[in-house]
Parts: structure tokens; sequence; C-alpha cells
């Protein structure tokens, strides 16, 4: 438990994270369940993730038991790095455990200056050079499962675009839930699963992939189908249960 940070460079600023995090001035990009803001400090601009605290049960468990988020966040960037695959920089984690319980924990990376998420493309069909930005995710995407890469939130708020001259760049963050393995054909659909409910879309992103496999498009549709509808049914049962919650 503590921290570790990539290049010595920035020790000074995680081994502190808290003091900076919590100064004044500082941008606040999301908060909700976590917040998320850009740091300036010493010239250098980062993006520090703050995680809410677990309940007790969480607390006991990350403490002895498993990595924490922050931790995970951290060394699946590194890996990231390593295969070739976008992210923003990754430059630390910082963890605050009590003696018993896990407490606060912090992962901090660089600043990516992209232009859009891909929810963007996919929410509007009139979104100017979609059918080009769409290839070229697909491209990604196919890289990224070749890797052996399993994004769990491979979803359109956590894919970052930013414009080229040359064509697109794709940069993957929310780095906590992923898994690094053998992608047979089923995975590789259930990754596409979470991105878009339009079947439409659904259908190109099934084309566009199988031209990259070689496989039948048929087939590769027929299991994406399969976790589209079992994902809708999750969705109507939460949403049932929250209604009857009241």
């Amino acid at each position: 438990m503590g921290y570790e940070v990539a290049n010595p460079r920035d020790e000074a600023f995680v081994a502190n994270i808290q003091h900076y995090f919590a100064q004044e001035g500082n941008e606040t990009l999301f908060h909700k369940r976590n917040t998320l803001k850009v740091v300036t400090h010493q010239e250098q601009t980062y993006v520090v993730k703050s995680f809410k605290i677990p309940h007790r049960l969480n607390q006991l468990i990350y403490r002895f038991f498993r990595p924490s988020k922050a931790k995970r966040s951290y060394e699946n960037g590194l890996r990231l790095v390593t295969l070739g695959v976008n992210t923003p920089t990754p430059i630390g984690y910082h963890e605050y455990p009590s003696r018993f319980l896990f407490g606060e924990s912090y992962y901090i990376s660089g600043l990516f200056a992209y232009d859009f998420e891909i929810r963007a493309v996919l929410k509007d069909p009139a979104f100017e050079g979609r059918e080009a930005i769409l290839e070229a995710f697909v491209a990604f995407t196919y890289d990224l499962h070749t890797k052996g890469v399993y994004h769990v939130d491979y979803s359109p708020g956590n894919i970052l675009v930013k414009l080229l001259e040359g064509g697109y760049h794709f940069s993957l963050i929310d780095l906590n839930r992923m898994e690094f393995l053998s992608l047979d054909s089923a995975l590789r659909m259930k990754s596409l699963a979470k991105l878009t409910s339009n079947r439409e879309d659904n259908y190109t992103l099934v084309t566009l992939y199988a031209k990259h496999s070689g496989e039948r498009v048929e087939e590769l549709w027929g299991l994406l189908q399969g976790y589209l509808e079992k994902q809708q049914r999750y969705l109507s049962r939460k949403k049932r249960l929250k209604q009857l919650k009241g």
C-alpha cells in the first residue's frame, strides 16, 4: 500500500496527490461516483481520478485481498502502453489505507487532448466523417482484440477520439476492469455489445469487423445479437426493480 510512479520526475506530485487534488482552481471534468480533475503542477498537466471510498466490506477486501481500482488502472495502463495500445500516459497511483480498512485512492495520467468520444459519432447519424471514423474505430478495436485486450467497460464514453491529418487517434480510458487473454469470436462480439443499441449501426460494426477477421458476417451477427438481447433483459429487470423500490 502507498504509491507507485512511472517516472521519478512525477514522484513529488504523486506522493502528495491529496493536497494537489484538493487545491482550488482545478478543473473538474466529472463528479459523480468518482471525481475526475485536471491538475497542473510545475508546468505539467495531469488528469487525476479520485475513486469513491468503497463500502465497509470492500474496504476490507481492497485492504488485504484485492488490488484497488487505482492500482489496476495504473498497471493496466502500463501494459497497454507496452502492447502499443493508446491510452493517456500512465503517471502513477496513490492509496491511503488505514491499518485495517482501505480509504481514498487516486489514479494519475497525462492529459489527452481529444476532440470527442466515440459516443458522439454513434449517437449522430449525420456526424461529419462518420463512415470513415467508424471504419477506423473498428480497425482499432480489431487490433485491440488481436493483442489480447478485453476492456470490460468498452462503452462509448471510454473511447476518446482525436482528429489527425492522416486519420484518427483512439485512446482508452477507465482502465480498472480489463483482462488480457486470447479472445474467441464470442468474446470479441461481447466486447462490442455496450457500444450502441441501434440495430443498423451494430450491423455496420459487425460487417466492418468481419472484413478484418475474415469471419462470416452472419456468424458474428448472431453472436452479437445474443449479447444484445441478454443485455436488454438485464436493463429491463434493473428498471423494474427500480420502479418497485419507488
